[in-house]
């Protein structure tokens, strides 16, 4: 998901977010479900002389509900990307930004590599000085062609 902000007649920002199809608590439900359906199977086994399955069963459900929340975690990061008249400033985080990074932007390089098959999405970076920073990490192939169409207009 990208958000685009006008800022002056020169500048911009570009809010760059992955697409959370759910949110935690509909997240929750679903482990819920999960939860009971295998616990419900891992009960009937037992009534079976099959006890072992139930701790198996648990580990399996406890690993869904971790997994999910690693998705919605990394979904939630953002990417910030502000031109200015002078800079570009990079920012990434949840809430607030944990790393920053500003380059000049007259020196600044836009780089898109996208390879001929459909499982890659491609790489998309802003370089200057001999470091390269990676752009749009959550986003498919479409969305990372998107945002470097419109960050083409502002840098070269």
């Amino acid at each position: 998901m990208i958000s685009e902000q006008a800022l002056a007649p020169d500048s911009v920002r570009f809010i760059v977010q992955g697409n959370q199809s759910m949110s935690w608590r509909a997240n929750c439900w679903l482990a819920a479900f999960l939860g009971v359906f295998i616990m419900g199977i891992a009960l009937a086994l037992a009534s079976q002389g099959l006890w072992l399955v139930i701790p198996f069963a648990g580990a399996e459900v406890l690993f869904v509900l971790y997994c999910l929340y690693l998705t919605v975690k990394r979904l939630a990061r953002k990417e910030v990307i502000t031109v200015a008249t002078d800079a570009v400033k990079l920012e990434w985080g949840e809430t607030q930004p944990d790393r920053q990074v500003e380059l000049p932007r007259h020196w600044s390089r836009l780089s898109y590599h996208c390879p001929d098959s459909e499982f890659e999405v491609g790489v998309l970076e802003v370089s200057a000085h001999g470091r390269r920073y990676s752009l749009g990490r959550a986003l498919g192939r479409a969305e990372k062609r998107t945002l470097y169409n419109k960050l083409k207009v502002w840098l070269p």
